[in-house]
């Protein structure tokens, strides 16, 4: 009784760890349309960054 319930129990710990782990990311970048930054917008980024008075947020 047992050890069929423990495979079954471990096998389902599995399957949803790697439905986190590999299908919740891929399901988020498709629901929101999530793209690779272009050259131009990774150069403004960059530029953001490189601001000379920029202090922390806290």
């Amino acid at each position: 009784f047992w050890g069929p319930m423990a495979y079954a129990m471990i096998g389902g710990i599995i399957i949803a760890t790697l439905l986190t782990l590999l299908f919740l990311p891929a399901l988020y970048v498709a629901w929101y349309r999530i793209k690779e930054p272009t050259d131009e917008q990774r150069r403004e980024a960059e530029e953001k960054n490189e601001d000379e008075n920029a202090q922390p947020a806290h």
